[in-house]
């Protein structure tokens, strides 16, 4: 009995030995396996956390080039405002009508196209302008729900080329771009710049514009506040590293000392209308057609035809209306910027005592509003013209102020109404904190004194919020104003005032 059961025993234990060693084996395959993929997911944690940290390092060092490029081209202006050197052209043209030229349009035809087809008129008076070989014409189509005209797709992007008077199709590769962020006239930029190696360029920025605060671009695709603000043109024109000729915006109210003061870098001219645009914009067969007949044409020569173009051809039609335009010699910003923060300063109290932004009311190429507004105010905009602002206070700065204005204003003209304005004007945020963070963040973008950004935090104030709808009236400079060819400081010096008591 007891040699049974033990050989039962043995033969039992026989079996489960080898099963309780496999499941020992199991168990730690299991834990094993466990570790591993612990391991594994630690590894791939800590990929990921590398990946994010390189990342925002990445962009901290972007932000960190962006403000050192804006502080190095800060100190630059700053030193060409003390200097009594005038700098150099950024472009020299080769001369003898031996210049490649390419001309640049950066087209967001907007609700400007998609009502009324104002962009497909404007490209039908590239087409009928003349051609040059040497002359290459290339245009981006942006920010447009429904374009009228020359089969321009509605639904994306398109790039083109006025070649020989036809409007001819190079990229339809592109999706539905927004207008409003600076990648994307980086890119427009930097592909019309390797097409064609041109000896001059030219950019002309198309659409609705709405000051240096605002700044360029109603997108009818995007939501109705986003634009392209002047920090980021400045970032798009950076990043591209190209130079021009003059840069022009046919677009409302960006002729301001602040716009052309943020593109001194980038052009040796701006074209630009301190008022608000008729919605029919430039006339482009003129200039254009002088560009081919000699591509290597004094830019300002240049510009007076398609200035003194666009200011005849609104009177002549019935969709014109009031209009300025104004050829700004960029090498004479900085100083002009400096001796306006000298008046500001010393001026403060008068400038906070009244708010001197223009009343003057205008339709046409204004940005789109919620409420569909057809009329605007120049006030709405804190727009107040310079020179008319410099002469209205009597202060030892003012001489120096009108000089340096004088030499900035090329040439100007403007329709017949006379509306006072003379080509350029300044940003003074009457009352409003809203606009005024705004302005802080893009004055800052384009390397404006920070001293001076902060000194306009001022106009926040009670004050000057009591005093919002107290406009100066600037009746008597309307009435005596006739242009810069007849303008006259002396007829607003107080004559009673010794030459003594001014700093010349």
């Amino acid at each position: 009995m007891e040699t049974d059961k033990k050989r039962k025993f043995n033969k039992f234990s026989l079996f489960l030995l080898p099963s309780l060693a496999l499941l020992v084996v199991a168990v730690i395959i299991c834990v094993k396996g466990s570790v591993r993929d612990a391991g594994q997911v630690s590894v791939r944690g800590k990929y990921q956390a590398k990946t994010a940290e390189m990342r925002r390092r990445l962009d901290e060092d972007a932000e960190a080039e962006k403000l050192k490029a804006v502080e190095n081209a800060q100190n630059l202006r700053e030193q060409a405002a003390q200097s009594k050197l005038v700098r150099s052209p950024l472009v020299t043209p080769v001369g003898d009508g031996q210049d490649d030229v390419t001309v640049m349009i950066y087209m967001n035809g907007s609700n400007l196209e998609t009502f009324n087809g104002f962009a497909s008129e404007d490209i039908y008076e590239m087409m009928y302008a003349e051609s040059n070989p040497k002359l290459h014409i290339l245009i981006q189509t942006v920010g447009t729900m429904e374009w009228q005209d020359h089969g321009i797709a509605s639904d994306h992007s398109q790039r083109y080329e006025i070649k020989n008077n036809k409007l001819v199709l190079l990229d339809d590769s592109l999706p539905q771009l927004d207008c409003t962020i600076p990648e994307t006239l980086t890119d427009f930029l930097n592909w019309g710049g390797s097409l064609y190696d041109s000896d001059r360029y030219f950019l002309v920025l198309w659409d609705h514009g709405g000051g240096s605060v605002d700044g360029f671009g109603y997108d009818e695709w995007q939501e109705e506040d986003d634009s392209l603000t002047m920090d980021e043109i400045v970032q798009s024109l950076y990043n591209s590293g190209m130079k021009f000729d003059f840069i022009g915006m046919d677009a409302c109210i960006m002729s301001s000392i602040e716009v052309c003061y943020a593109l001194y870098d980038y052009c040796d001219y701006c074209v630009l209308s301190e008022d608000f645009e008729s919605a029919l914009g430039w006339s482009y067969n003129g200039w254009l057609s002088a560009l081919a007949q000699d591509t290597s044409i004094e830019t300002p020569k240049l510009a007076k035809i398609l200035i003194d173009d666009m200011i005849r051809d609104i009177g002549a039609n019935d969709f014109g209306s009031s209009s300025t335009l104004a050829l700004i010699d960029e090498r004479y910003i900085p100083a002009a910027f400096d001796a306006w923060m000298n008046f500001a300063y010393a001026n403060e109290d008068s400038l906070l005592s009244i708010n001197y932004s223009r009343e003057v009311e205008r339709s046409g190429r204004a940005r789109p509003t919620p409420s569909d507004k057809v009329s605007y105010d120049l006030g709405m905009y804190y727009i107040t013209d310079i020179l008319a602002l410099a002469v209205s206070i009597s202060s030892p700065q003012t001489k120096s102020l009108v000089s340096k204005l004088s030499n900035c204003v090329a040439y100007y003209n403007c329709s017949a109404d006379n509306i006072g304005l003379t080509g350029i004007s300044v940003t003074l945020p009457y009352g409003d904190n809203d606009f005024y963070a705004s302005l802080e963040k893009v004055f800052a973008g384009i390397g404006i004194n920070k001293q001076y950004v902060q000194w306009l935090g001022n106009f926040q104030t009670q004050a000057a919020k009591e005093n919002y709808n107290n406009y100066y009236n600037y009746y008597d400079f309307d009435e005596e104003w006739s242009g810069w060819d007849d303008f006259d400081y002396e007829d607003w010096y107080d004559e009673e005032e010794s030459e003594d008591d001014w700093d010349w």
